[in-house]
């Protein structure tokens, strides 16, 4: 069965997308093959997925990097990252969203405590959260 074809996407560096469609139109899928996170029972027929290297100048094929490899980790959440639509699953209720945005950082950015935490609170200061710190 496939679930999505012809798939073409340009995007530019530091830009936003947001795949808009029908459901069952395959943007999960799309965006879980871009991410490398494909569920176990499927898989990508054919085709690329072209990722610009701004150290080498040269394009990385995503689709071919082993989903686990530390070169495909430091790619997801470093240089791409995913917002799924389900905020039940999404975030967690036990952490603030603070502690959640942070720990992206920590996690794919070199970047001590006090740092990240700035950047946190800038970060949510910058898409409107009234108290960014105490959220």
């Amino acid at each position: 069965m496939q679930a999505v074809r012809d798939v073409s996407l340009d995007v530019m560096p530091g830009a936003t997308v947001a795949l808009v469609g029908e459901s069952g139109s395959g943007k999960s899928v799309t965006a879980q093959a871009v991410m490398g996170i494909l569920p176990k029972n499927a898989s990508m027929g054919s085709g690329r997925i072209l990722l610009d290297d701004p150290d080498t100048g040269q394009s990385v094929d995503i689709a071919a990097l082993n989903p686990d490899s530390s070169q495909m980790r430091a790619i997801r959440g470093g240089r791409i990252s995913i917002i799924f639509q389900e905020p039940m699953v999404s975030l967690s209720m036990l952490h603030t969203v603070g502690d959640q945005v942070s720990e992206a950082l920590f996690l794919h950015r070199n970047v001590s405590r006090t740092e990240g935490l700035r950047l946190t609170q800038e970060m949510l200061g910058m898409v409107g959260f009234p108290d960014p710190v105490g959220h």
